[in-house]
C-alpha cells in the first residue's frame, strides 16, 4: 500500500474520529458497505425485468442515434409545466 493509501486513511479516520452526528456516520457506513468489493453488486442484476427490457429498448435506440439534447428535453418540459 502506497504512502498516499495511507495518508488518506489517516485522515479519514481523524476527521471520522471528530464527528458526532449519528446520522452522518450511519450514512458513512452505509457508502463503506456499498463500495467494500466484499459486498459491491452490479446494479442491472439489481433490475427486475421489466427494468431490464426498457434499458436495453432504451440503449438500442441511442445506439441508432434516437435520442434528443439536454436542451430539447429541457425546453419540452418547461411547454409540458406552462400547460
Amino acid at each position: 500500500m502506497s504512502k498516499d493509501v495511507n495518508k488518506i486513511k489517516n485522515t479519514i479516520y481523524k476527521k471520522i474520529e471528530e464527528l458526532n452526528d449519528e446520522t452522518v456516520l450511519q450514512m458513512l457506513e452505509e457508502a463503506v458497505t456499498a463500495y467494500s468489493s466484499s459486498s459491491r453488486k452490479d446494479i442491472l442484476e439489481e433490475l427486475n425485468p421489466e427494468q431490464q427490457k426498457r434499458l436495453n429498448e432504451s440503449i438500442k435506440q441511442a445506439d441508432e442515434g434516437k435520442t434528443i439534447s439536454d436542451e430539447e428535453v429541457k425546453q419540452k418540459a418547461k411547454e409540458w409545466l406552462s400547460k
